[in-house]
C-alpha cells in the first residue's frame, strides 16, 4: 500500500510542477509581478487605504515593461521570468501612446477618491499625485514632442552607452550574453526614436543650430572610434576579464561583441543623416519663447521644476536681488584678502580661477589627484553627519570620473543612485575634461551637493526608509526637493564647520551665486530673448564661471528650460521652513527632528512640504 501512494502521490507531485512550469511559460508576467510585490514588501510599508493601494499599484505596474528600470533597481531576480537583463525599453510613438491611454484611466481613477474619507497621511499623498498626474497630462497633451531625444547634454544617444558601461552588470556569463544582445537592441530602439524626431520636425519644433552640431560631433566620435577602442568595447572585455568563462569563449563573445558594435555604428551613421537634414531647420532663437506656443511651455517647465506659481518674472528679478547680495558678500571677503574690489568682480573671478595655487597639474596624474581630493573631502563630511541627523543612509557614495566621450558636454557633476540591491553602488561624476575647470577651493561646496549631506543622503535615506509606501519613495520626482536639498545641505556644511578658510567660503559663496544666476540666465534665455552668447557671458561676468565651464551650464539650461530654477527656489523655501520652525519652536527647535520631517516623507511639491513642517510645528509647540 505504501508503495502504491508513493507513485500516485509522485505522479501528482509531477503533474503539479508539469503545470506550474506551463503557467510560467506561457504567462510569465503574472509570475514576475508576484515576485515584484513581493520583493517590494522589503522595500516599504504595506498600503492600508484604497488611496495608497491604488497608488503602490501605479508605481509596480509599469515597472515590468521597462527592461531598463529592471536593471537600474537592481532587480536581477526576476530576469528568469521577464528576460529584461536581454532588452531595452520599447520607445515608440506606439507605445508611449498606449501608455498615455493608460494614464487617463489611472488620471481619472485618481480624481474620483473622496479626500474626506482618507487619514491625513493618504491626503497628503492625494495632493501630491494630483499635481503630478496634471503635470503629466497638459505636458503629453500639449508639449508632447517639445523635448529631443538626440540632444546633446541628456540624449538618447549618449544614454544607450552610460546604461551598458555604467548600469548593465557584468557579473557572470548570462550577464555577458545579455550586454551582447542589448548591443543588437540598440539599433531598434535608435530607429523607434528616430520617428519621434522625425515627428518634431513635422510640428516645426527644431532644436538651436549648435544643439545639433554637438550632437554631431557625439555621434561622430562614437561611430569612429575603433571598434577595439569603443566605450561599449572595453567595458565589456574588462568587465569580463574576472568572470569564469573559458578563453575560447571569450574570444567568441569578443567576436559578437565586434559585430554588434559594427552594426551599432551602422545605426548611428543612419542617425546622423537624420539630424544633418533636420539641423538645416533649426530654429534662430535659443530660447523656447520662439517656439509655437512657446510662452505657454515655459509656464508649463517652471510649474514641474519650482512646484510654485512664480511667473518668469518674478523668479528673473529674485535671481537679480539674490546676485546683487551675494556678490556683495564675496566682495567683502576678498577685501580682507587683500584684492582690490574696485575692479570688475569679473576680473577678480578670471585671476582666482587661474591662480596656480588653487589648480591642479593638466594630467592623468592629476585628474587623479582632484578625484582622490573629492574622496577625502566626502570622508571628513560623513563624521559631522550624526550631529545634524537623526537617520542615516547605510549606502556608501564613491566618487567617479564622468566618461570620456560624453564629459564635453556633461554638467561639472552629478550624482548617481546605488541600485536597489546594492549591486552597483551610488557614485557622483566629476567632470575633468577642462581641469582649468576645476579650482581647489570650489570643490568642497560641489562635494557637499553631489554626496553628503546632498543628494546622497537625500535619494539614500529615501530609498533605505521602511516607513513609507512604495508610491512615497518611488511615485513622485521634482528637482525643486531634490535640488533644493542639495543646495541647502551646501549651506548646512558651512554651519558644520566644513569650511576651513576664506577661499573655501568664496568657493561656496560662488556656488550659491552659481544658482542665483540660474535663476537670472534661464528665464532670460526663455522668457527675456537673451541670446546663448549673452547668457554664456553674463555667466561669466557675474558667477566666476570659466568659458567652458559657462558654455556647457548655458547649452544645458538651453535644452532643459525651466530646470535651473529648482535648485534656488527648493532652498529658499527650506531655509524659510526652518526659519520659521526656529522662531516658532525657540528652545523647543531640534535641526535633527527638522531635517527627519524634510528627508523622511518622500520627494514633495514645495507647497506640501510646507504643510508637513507647519504640522510639525504645531504638534511641538
Amino acid at each position: 500500500m505504501m508503495r502504491f501512494f508513493t507513485s500516485i502521490g509522485g505522479f501528482l507531485l509531477g503533474a503539479l510542477l508539469f503545470t506550474f512550469l506551463m503557467i510560467v511559460a506561457f504567462n510569465p508576467n503574472f509570475f514576475a509581478k508576484m515576485a515584484l510585490k513581493d520583493f517590494a514588501k522589503d522595500l516599504a510599508s504595506p498600503a492600508t487605504n484604497s488611496l495608497d493601494k491604488f497608488l503602490d499599484e501605479s508605481v509596480l505596474e509599469p515597472i515590468l515593461d521597462n527592461p531598463e528600470t529592471l536593471t537600474s533597481l537592481g532587480l536581477h531576480q526576476l530576469d528568469f521570468l521577464t528576460n529584461h537583463n536581454e532588452k531595452l525599453d520599447d520607445y515608440s510613438v506606439e507605445r508611449a501612446e498606449e501608455n498615455h491611454e493608460d494614464f487617463l484611466k489611472y488620471y481619472s481613477k485618481l480624481n474620483n477618491f473622496d479626500e474626506t474619507k482618507l487619514p491625513a497621511s493618504a491626503q497628503l499623498n492625494l495632493q501630491v499625485a494630483k499635481f503630478s498626474a496634471g503635470i503629466e497630462k497638459r505636458g503629453f497633451e500639449s508639449f508632447r514632442y517639445y523635448m529631443g531625444p538626440f540632444v546633446q547634454f541628456y540624449g538618447t544617444h549618449l544614454h544607450f552607452v552610460n546604461f551598458m558601461t555604467d548600469t548593465h552588470r557584468l557579473e557572470n556569463e548570462n550577464d555577458a550574453e545579455d550586454y551582447i544582445k542589448r548591443i543588437y537592441e540598440i539599433p531598434r530602439a535608435i530607429d523607434e526614436l528616430m520617428v519621434f524626431e522625425e515627428r518634431r520636425a513635422e510640428g516645426g519644433i527644431f532644436s538651436p543650430k549648435f544643439v545639433y552640431e554637438k550632437s554631431l560631433m557625439q555621434l561622430t566620435s562614437l561611430i569612429e572610434t575603433p571598434t577595439n577602442q569603443h566605450p561599449l568595447y572595453l567595458s565589456f572585455v574588462n568587465g569580463i576579464e574576472s568572470i569564469d568563462i573559458t578563453a575560447d569563449k571569450k574570444i567568441k563573445m569578443a567576436e559578437q561583441l565586434e559585430e554588434a558594435i559594427e552594426i551599432f555604428k551602422s545605426s548611428y551613421t543612419k542617425l546622423k543623416l537624420l539630424i544633418e537634414k533636420n539641423s538645416l531647420g533649426a530654429r534662430e532663437h535659443d530660447g523656447v519663447w520662439s517656439l509655437p506656443n512657446g510662452e505657454d511651455y515655459y509656464k508649463h517647465r517652471l510649474q514641474i521644476y519650482t512646484t510654485t506659481d512664480l511667473t518668469a518674472d518674478e523668479i528673473h528679478n529674485l535671481g537679480l536681488r539674490l546676485v546683487d547680495e551675494i556678490q556683495t558678500e564675496i566682495k567683502r571677503i576678498l577685501l580682507e584678502e587683500g584684492y582690490d574690489i574696485n575692479r570688475p568682480l569679473a576680473e577678480l573671478f578670471v585671476e582666482l580661477n587661474s591662480d596656480p595655487r588653487f589648480l591642479f597639474e593638466d594630467s592623468d596624474k592629476g585628474r587623479e589627484e582632484i578625484l582622490e581630493e573629492y574622496r577625502r573631502i566626502n570622508e571628513e563630511t560623513y563624521e559631522m553627519l550624526p550631529d545634524y541627523f537623526n537617520e542615516l543612509p547605510q549606502a556608501k557614495v564613491i566618487v567617479k570620473r564622468v566618461p570620456i566621450f560624453s564629459e564635453k558636454s556633461a554638467a561639472g557633476g552629478y550624482y548617481q543612485g546605488s541600485s536597489l540591491d546594492g549591486s552597483r553602488p551610488a557614485a557622483w561624476y566629476a567632470n575633468l575634461y577642462d581641469i582649468n575647470a576645476t579650482q581647489t577651493f570650489k570643490m568642497p561646496a560641489l562635494s557637499f551637493h553631489e554626496a553628503v549631506p546632498g543628494h546622497h543622503l537625500q535619494i539614500a535615506l529615501n530609498q533605505e526608509n521602511l516607513n513609507q509606501t512604495l508610491w512615497n519613495k518611488f511615485g513622485y520626482r521634482t528637482s525643486a526637493f531634490t535640488e533644493g536639498w542639495a543646495l541647502y545641505a551646501e549651506r548646512l556644511a558651512i554651519e558644520a564647520g566644513l569650511i576651513k578658510d576664506p577661499y573655501e567660503m568664496i568657493g561656496s559663496l560662488q556656488s550659491e551665486l552659481f544658482r542665483a544666476a540660474r535663476l537670472v540666465v534661464d528665464t532670460g534665455l526663455h522668457a527675456k530673448k537673451w541670446t546663448r552668447e549673452e547668457a554664456i557671458v553674463y555667466m561669466m561676468d557675474n558667477a566666476g564661471e570659466v568659458r567652458s565651464e559657462s558654455e556647457s551650464e548655458i547649452e544645458r539650461y538651453i535644452v532643459w528650460p525651466g530646470q535651473a530654477t529648482a535648485y534656488m527656489i527648493g532652498r529658499i523655501k527650506i531655509l524659510e521652513l526652518r526659519e520659521r520652525a526656529k522662531n516658532e519652536l525657540g528652545n523647543r527647535f531640534n535641526i535633527k527632528d527638522f531635517h527627519s520631517v524634510v528627508l523622511m516623507n518622500g520627494i514633495l511639491p514645495l507647497t506640501v512640504l510646507e504643510a508637513l513642517v507647519d504640522n510639525y510645528i504645531k504638534e511641538n509647540s
